[in-house]
């Protein structure tokens, strides 16, 4: 019995470059099996993911109530609505039933996804950036799909690639940078933009990575309708054999396939002989050399490689920063400014990163029109209680150790603001400084940690696969 379940598994789960799948369990022990048959759906796909040379073809009975109804639970009820402008609560109405007839049609492959809702938001630069909405059906779906391809592509991605992985984060991203410069003496540093590149991904070139490690044509074919679905904006629906629409749930992972193979492991095989060293959070990267050399060498390859993934850079925020300790330069990434500073105590030079000004301003002003237009509609309780988890969201992000003259600031920005702003809820003033001084000292609101608490950027990282 064990040895039917077991071949069947095989079977089921790896097809290698012609390998016969019933030599696969020459690579696993029994005990490896044995989890398998009692994990979960994912536990199942990521232990089989960890063989890098396997293929994937059977992977469309992920697809089933049970992990619909997951991804149901997970879903935030708050988010804005697509074009059907369901919600989580309209949809949970005889929820089983829904989620059977969605099977039923996902296996059946009449399932079409319906446009997204378009819309723009503004970044910190006053321009805005489209953001496309799904409908909650189709938000389920996604779900399953990118769950799916995340923990099958999870042991794929090399180690420097940090947006929306598992157990990685910005703070990653700057600190890989940060040592590169900090312990490697790193002297020349790439900033390289991509212009517009999510709306810039070759449908049919990543339908082509992914049928790598992925050969389950039904699994291709849903990511294929999801990406041929458009974006319905201004009343006018608008389909492209481009791009993968930021709001979507499987944007981030298919952003993060396309650029693995377009640019993270060509980088590793050509580059890091020489000491390159890539940190890459989504779409935003740095590449760091020894010198301007082989950052030139870089410049002049790259512009290349990703004309034939259908990028190419935006030249007037790309270029070679000379990051020598005297040169006085500085660069921004994942909305820090990496600089050179004086060390007043040893009168040396030591690298440093604070929060970029245009991000700390733009945080600064959200939430300076959020107070506005909130004063009078939540009680003070409530205004106070959402000030201190925008403070402490604050601190998590922004919180490194030579940070914190940052952090004290865009603490002393919101408190002006909320003594600004709560003496406007009427056209009587509600509190003078002394009244106003009291409140926060018996209602203290988050500051900013003392440095021996903030994270460290110089401990070591691993760089390449």
């Amino acid at each position: 019995m064990e040895q039917r379940e077991t071949q069947r598994l095989n079977r089921r789960n790896f097809s290698s470059h012609g390998r016969r799948a019933d030599n696969v369990k020459n690579i696993m022990s029994k005990e490896e099996f044995k989890l398998q048959v009692q994990s979960n759906s994912w536990l199942r796909i990521g232990q089989t993911a960890k063989f890098k040379e396997v293929v994937f073809n059977n992977l469309f009975y992920h697809f089933n109530v049970e992990n619909l109804r997951e991804a149901y639970h997970a879903q935030d009820g708050s988010k804005a609505l697509g074009i059907d402008q369901i919600t989580k609560r309209e949809y949970g109405a005889d929820l089983d039933a829904k989620l059977k007839d969605l099977v039923d049609r996902l296996h059946k492959g009449t399932y079409r996804p319906q446009p997204k809702r378009g819309i723009d938001i503004p970044k910190p630069n006053g321009k805005t950036r489209p953001i496309a909405i799904g409908s909650f059906e189709d938000k389920l779906v996604e779900w399953v799909l990118n769950k799916i391809l995340s923990t099958v592509y999870e042991p794929l991605f090399i180690k420097t690639s940090y947006g929306f992985r598992p157990k990685r984060s910005t703070f990653d991203a700057i600190k890989t940078v940060f040592c590169s410069l900090y312990q490697k003496k790193q002297n020349a540093v790439v900033d390289l933009d991509i212009a517009s590149f999510f709306d810039s991904v070759s449908h049919r070139k990543l339908i082509k990575m992914i049928s790598k490690r992925i050969s389950d044509r039904k699994i291709l074919s849903i990511i294929s309708r999801f990406l041929e679905a458009g974006v319905i904006k201004d009343g006018k629906l608008t389909i492209s054999e481009l791009g993968t629409p930021q709001g979507g749930v499987i944007s981030p992972t298919l952003a993060n396939i396309y650029l693995h193979y377009a640019l993270d492991v060509w980088f590793l095989e050509n580059f890091t002989d020489s000491g390159g060293v890539i940190s890459r959070y989504a779409d935003d990267v740095v590449f760091t050399f020894k010198g301007k050399q082989e950052a030139q060498e870089f410049m002049a390859k790259v512009r290349e490689r990703l004309g034939f993934y259908g990028l190419r850079l935006n030249e007037d925020k790309s270029g070679i920063v000379d990051f020598r300790p005297r040169s006085g330069n500085i660069f921004h990434f994942t909305g820090f400014t990496f600089y050179w500073g004086k060390d007043y105590s040893s009168h040396t030079t030591r690298l440093r990163v604070k929060t970029q000004k245009e991000r700390l301003y733009k945080t600064i002003n959200n939430y300076c029109e959020w107070l506005k237009y909130n004063r009078n509609k939540i009680k003070l309780a409530e205004i106070w209680s959402q000030t201190a988890a925008k403070l402490r969201g604050h601190y998590n992000y922004y919180g490194v150790h030579c940070n914190r003259l940052k952090l004290v600031h865009y603490y002393q920005a919101i408190i002006g603001l909320l003594f600004r702003w709560l003496n406007r809820r009427s056209q009587k003033r509600s509190y003078n400084w002394d009244r106003f001084a009291a409140k926060l000292r018996q209602e203290p609101l988050p500051q900013p940690p003392p440095v021996v608490a903030l994270k460290k950027l110089y401990r070591g990282v691993i760089y390449g696969r």
